[in-house]
């Protein structure tokens, strides 16, 4: 009996929807690396009185 490669309906849709959700989880982990960079570069400061607050 062959497979049936045809894609059921609905599943693309899915696909897109899982796809858009992986991107979505990418970005968040994203932004959590930047604000822990931030937080650290905050810390950083704190620990070293005089040091300039500027970049």
């Amino acid at each position: 009996m062959p497979e049936n490669i045809a894609q059921e309906p609905g599943e693309g849709a899915l696909e897109q929807e899982l796809e858009r959700e992986r991107r979505e989880r990418a970005l968040i982990d994203e932004e959590k690396l930047g604000m822990d960079e931030l937080e650290e570069e905050h810390l950083k400061r704190q620990r070293q009185p005089g040091a300039p607050a500027g970049r």
